[in-house]
């Protein structure tokens, strides 16, 4: 067994063996199906005693001639993994391993993920990538035979999924009453893009009760801590420091761990985000699931200024705020898998910017800049909400279709974890984005409790809150596409 290779995937490459054996072997015999068979011939190609000798040859890479037919074997002395091209979530990959030998096993170290593995039929591999992020493992693919073996580098872009809807389904105008969704075209409520949350919970283990979200594979505590009993009924002690949160969320690893797991953690800004609801306020989360939760300010784990400031997430109208180490806050833990803090961005060279993790693609600059390598030149327009949903629908940059984007999908361009501070957006990749004081950027999608405003984001400080539509001072475009 390869190192890395598990028993489950040894096991499906001798089935992809024996597959391509039985293949072989169908071809030999319907090459000969026209003629008579002489069972005394060992070289009639129809004898049974012809068919075993040649499947012993082929399973045991023997190259010895039987009655003319050799089953040579090719060592491999090159192996081209395919070059880095997205793939979408959910949609079928096929991708080729370009070499000169033959009847070859092909093993990744580490495995492929669930859905995906090698084609038994072609140096291929195949299958569906599900996960919620981009992938981000390197693998090391080798194709072998019993005369040698060749190896190669593959760094696949299988793209993670859309970010997860805001919920928002209704349409507004520019001041603050309800429109039919043409008389504004282009926003949140007309298109609601995203993924749809799926929550599973509460569910009770023992004692203890949890909520999946099969999205992200996140588990949660179905209470805030401090918050305990069947439907969160039993209130204690429940506003933490960041100290007491972290030990608090510790603890629950202890023995065989609350509701059986042993990987609790204070969960990080944008797993917090991962569960708001636009859709309601106070709280802005699906009470369903997450029962008895305050809307106030959360605790999380993710640093705005480095050993003194925390991001905060608020469930107040779902927004980002930061706070003290020692300030009060509530908490819940989450568990099951780690946070990724890296995001995977490709240039299009077209003025727009792939973002593998969530399968969007991005404006580079800033609306109104007029260089699209440096995002310079020009000058950023600052429009009203109306003005700006206009013009990403009239943006036909890369031949592209475009949109404002919803508040989900511009929070997820926000990098959290970039610099600690500022600025809260890779400038390699988005060089001159606006992050001065009170410089937002739109979203499509309107406040409930006052329709006269929007959502924005300041990249600034990775965070953002909601500005009046009419405003004409603070606020800027950046388009997204569908990829």
């Amino acid at each position: 067994m390869l190192e890395g290779q598990s028993s489950h995937s040894l096991i499906e490459s001798m089935i992809h063996f024996c597959l391509r054996i039985l293949c072989f072997f169908i071809l030999i015999s319907v090459s000969f199906s026209c003629q008579e068979t002489d069972f005394d011939n060992l070289c009639d190609p129809k004898s049974k005693d012809y068919l075993e000798s040649l499947i012993i040859r082929f399973i045991n890479f023997d190259e010895t001639s039987h009655c003319g037919v050799v089953l040579e074997v090719l060592p491999p002395n090159y192996l081209i993994c395919p070059p880095q091209t997205p793939k979408p979530n959910g949609s079928f990959i096929f991708e080729n391993f370009e070499t000169d030998g033959n009847r070859l096993s092909f093993s990744s170290n580490p495995p492929f993920p669930s859905g995906i593995s090698f084609s038994p039929f072609s140096n291929s591999l195949q299958g569906i990538y599900s996960g919620w992020k981009a992938n981000r493992q390197t693998y090391t693919i080798t194709a072998s035979n019993p005369k040698g073996s060749a190896s190669c580098t593959y760094n696949p872009a299988w793209m993670g999924k859309l970010p997860i809807k805001t919920k928002q389904t209704t349409c507004f105008d520019a001041i603050n009453n309800p429109a039919i969704c043409s008389s504004v075209p282009g926003q949140d409520g007309q298109f609601q893009k995203g993924t749809p949350q799926v929550f599973v919970g509460p569910t009770l283990i023992g004692s203890d009760e949890i909520t999946t979200d099969l999205n992200t594979g996140l588990v949660w505590t179905s209470c805030q801590r401090g918050i305990t009993g069947i439907g969160c009924a039993v209130t204690g002690s429940t506003q933490f420091t960041y100290a007491d949160a972290f030990t608090e969320c510790n603890n629950l690893n202890a023995g065989s761990g609350f509701a059986n797991l042993t990987n609790w953690r204070v969960p990080e800004i944008d797993e917090y985000i991962s569960t708001f609801d636009y859709s309601t306020e106070n709280p802005s989360i699906d009470q369903t699931f997450f029962p008895v939760t305050d809307s106030f300010n959360f605790k999380t784990n993710t640093e705005s200024t480095a050993g003194t400031r925390k991001f905060n997430a608020t469930f107040i109208q779902s927004s980002i705020g930061t706070g003290a180490y020692s300030d009060l806050h509530y908490l819940r833990c989450v568990a099951n898998i780690e946070p990724i803090k890296n995001k995977r961005l490709l240039n299009n060279g077209d003025g727009s910017i792939l973002d593998l993790d969530t399968s969007l693609v991005w404006q580079r600059c800033t609306a109104g800049q007029t260089n699209l390598t440096t995002c310079s030149g020009g000058t950023d327009m600052i429009l009203t909400w109306n003005s700006a949903v206009n013009y990403c629908q009239g943006l036909t940059l890369g031949g592209r279709t475009w949109r404002l984007p919803n508040i989900s999908e511009l929070r997820s361009l926000l990098d959290f974890y970039l610099t600690i501070g500022s600025p809260g957006i890779d400038p390699i990749y988005f060089p001159n984005t606006a992050i001065g004081n009170n410089q937002f950027y739109w979203s499509s999608t309107t406040l409930l409790s006052n329709p006269s405003q929007a959502y924005v984001a300041y990249f600034g400080s990775s965070s953002g809150g909601n500005e009046a539509k009419a405003d004409t001072i603070n606020n800027r475009i950046r388009c997204v596409s569908d990829f």
